[in-house]
This record gives C-alpha cells, structure tokens and sequence, in this order.
C-alpha cells in the first residue's frame, strides 16, 4: 500500500490552445534535471511528469535518461540521504559538475542499515535491515519500495524473514534476496514474484549455514554468488546449484558491477575486468587523472556502458589545538587528523589493440549537499576495507 496517492494524468489543460497529449509530448522531451522546475509550474504540471504516462512517452521519443540514486548514510547519523545525481551540462558559473536533487527519505524515525538493494524498471526496492533502537539492533522484513517517478515511497509484499546484509538481484520478473543474519533462518534464498507478490524459498546447499554472502551478479543468465574464496551459481529456471570453475574467484562484493558481460572490480582506486577467456583477473592501466591518494569505500554501477563510482576521499594533515587563555609563546600541540568527503566520478574502458584494457577519468567531484567529516583514525591507520559511511548507487532509466 503507498504512502501516497499515486499521481494520475493530468486532467485540467497543461498549455493553454494545445491538446494535453500534445502539451505532454512536448514536455516529455525535457531532460529529467528540469523536471523539478517543470513541477513548480502549476498542479496540472506537477502531475504530468509524475504520471506513468509522462514516462512512458519519454521511453518512446527515446527521452529517457538513465539517472544515478545515491544513498549515502553512517552509522552515528540518524538518517541517511538520498539523492537523485544529474551531470551538470555547464558548470562555468558555479565549478559543479553535479546536481543533487534531494529525494524524501523512507518514511521511518530511525535510519535503516543492512537493507537489500535492487532497481527494477522505474522502482528501487529496499529489503529488510535493521534501526539502532533503544533495546538494541531492531531486523526488519520490510520492503520499501521507492517510485523514481514521483519519489513517493510504498510499501511492498514484507519478506517471510527479518535479516540484514542480504544481497539482491533481479531476473525475469522476480527479486532474489541471498544470504544475510540470522543464519538460522528459514531460507537462505526467497524470491519474490513481483506479479504476484508472493514469497517463496529455494532449498540451498548451505541452509542454515553463518557463511556471508559478499555479492550476487547476473552472469550469464545464472545468479552468482561470491562466498569469499568460493562461489555458487543458481539456476532460476532449474533451481539448481553448481560451482563456478574459475582459475581465480570473482571477487562479487560490494565494489563490483558489469558491463556489457564483463565484470569489473575495484579496490580503493585500482580497477580489474575478469577475462573470461583465460579465467583470470587484469588489471586496468592508466586510470590516474583525478585519482586521490586516499580513497576507501568504492561502489561500481554500470551507467550506459560506463563505470560510475562513488567513493570516500581522506585527507590527511597537520591542524592545531590551543586552549583558551594559552600564553602566545607556549608550543602548541600539533595532530594529525582525517577528514573526508564522498565523490563521483565515471570512467571510460577501451581496449589498445595489443590485450591490454585502460582507464580514463571522464570526470570526477565531490558530492555537493553532504558536508565534510572527521574520518577518526590517523594516517599510518589508514586502511581502505573500512570506511565509517555507506553508500548505495542504482541507475534507473526515466
């Protein structure tokens, strides 16, 4: 059931001597930054470029864009923050390559860690995770599902089990939820027809097992799932289970994606394709312009055939405390302290004729609206495994 009401197509004439099917067909041709200016016009405006109507007549002018959704959050803040990321085309006057327009926050008193994240067509489906509560860590089995179309928030069919840190994938009209704690759960996979809206559990060779799951990617029709040194595969179509035979694993965590067939990964600010041909791992070559010289928490999206990724860039160096009333010619004391900020940037991959596949920076900058923060370690601790926020990218085509 929704939050909202759903916006219906507008009723009342949108511009004035033309036929509203015409006056949509026009506005469905301006690009999806504008639209939020579009919706201050006037209500019958505001319910054009929310209706399904509006979109589906983008899809066929060949209008439509295929938008990043950020959710960035931490675990000492009390909510995260969603965003809808837009290129920004001239960025002269004010040297942003970004514009964030924010999206409402699912609608729930505490922030949600450890959900399930999947786009399916317009929509964003958030499964189960957990709030820090006053009793303690609260799992829920809802699904909140986010209409990228309007930005309304809805509630979907609740999962048959309260968990976090499962992960999601989406094939052939159903959602396949993997893994996640408890590990006693009933079901280590339930699927989700989105028809339907029925649960069901498919028997796993590890139920009941404590194995994380740290990714699951389509490959090759198959769900695959990475297990740390091994991984499965599923067969939706059989519900059948096999290993995969690679000379080295995939590496499905949370810093991988693919494009066109070819998994990618990251770690910190270097970047490998697996080359499924010989079995292994290659590593990117160039990859340099805008490349920082601290940056942890990497997450990879495929957006139109490109790499997109959101990462945390730390910097480190020297600041000084002083007291109040401290004489002038007392030493101060000198410290080391982090602070970083989240940036975007999106990468090219070519190939050079001779086997070997490079990178290039198209464009990289910090996310605008989410301020500067202390990272809380110094220097020599650094490591890029561990990043005190969490982000989540999902590209959607509207």
């Amino acid at each position: 059931m929704s939050t909202m009401e759903q916006p219906e197509p507008p009723s009342e004439v949108l511009i004035p001597s033309l036929p509203n099917d015409i006056a949509l067909n026009i506005l469905a041709r301006v690009p999806r930054r504008y639209h939020a200016v579009l919706s201050a016009v006037s209500k019958p405006f505001r319910s054009a470029v929310s209706s399904p109507q509006f979109f589906a007549i983008r899809s066929l002018l060949n209008s439509a864009e295929n938008i990043v959704y950020l959710n960035v959050g931490s675990y000492d803040l009390s909510h995260d923050n969603w965003f809808a990321v837009h290129r920004n085309l001239s960025p002269v006057s004010n040297n942003k390559l970004l514009q964030l327009a924010p999206v409402p926050r699912i609608p729930i008193d505490a922030q949600l860690n450890g959900s399930a994240y999947v786009a399916v067509g317009p929509k964003i489906y958030v499964l189960g995770g957990f709030t820090n509560e006053k009793g303690g860590m609260f799992l829920h089995s809802n699904v909140w599902v986010l209409d990228c179309r309007s930005h309304v928030w809805e509630h979907g069919p609740s999962m048959p089990t309260r968990c976090f840190n499962s992960k999601a994938a989406f094939l052939d009209g159903k959602l396949y939820v993997v893994g996640g704690v408890p590990s006693n759960k009933k079901s280590w996979v339930e699927v989700l027809d989105l028809a339907v809206g029925h649960w069901e559990a498919i028997p796993s060779p590890v139920y009941g097992v404590s194995i994380p799951v740290y990714g699951i990617e389509l490959v090759d029709g198959k769900i695959s799932i990475g297990l740390g040194e091994h991984d499965l595969r599923l067969d939706p179509m059989t519900k059948t289970w096999g290993g995969i035979e690679n000379k080295e694993p995939l590496l499905l965590d949370d810093c991988h994606c693919v494009v066109d067939e070819v998994l990618y990964h990251s770690s910190g600010w270097r970047f490998r394709r697996f080359d499924k041909k010989i079995g292994f791992w290659k590593y990117l070559k160039g990859v340099t312009e805008g490349k920082p010289k601290y940056a942890c928490g990497p997450k990879l999206l495929n957006l139109v055939g490109r790499l997109f990724m959101a990462f945390a860039e730390v910097r480190f160096g020297d600041t000084v405390d002083s007291k109040e009333g401290e004489l002038h010619f007392k030493k101060k004391k000198k410290k080391k302290e982090g602070k970083f900020r989240v940036w975007c940037a999106e990468i090219d991959v070519t190939e050079d004729g001779d086997g070997d596949w490079w990178g290039r920076v198209r464009w990289s900058d910090k996310v605008p609206l989410l301020p500067e923060r202390n990272w809380g370690s110094p220097r020599a601790h650094f490591n890029d495994k561990v990043c005190p926020y969490f982000c989540e990218c999902l590209s959607v085509s509207l």
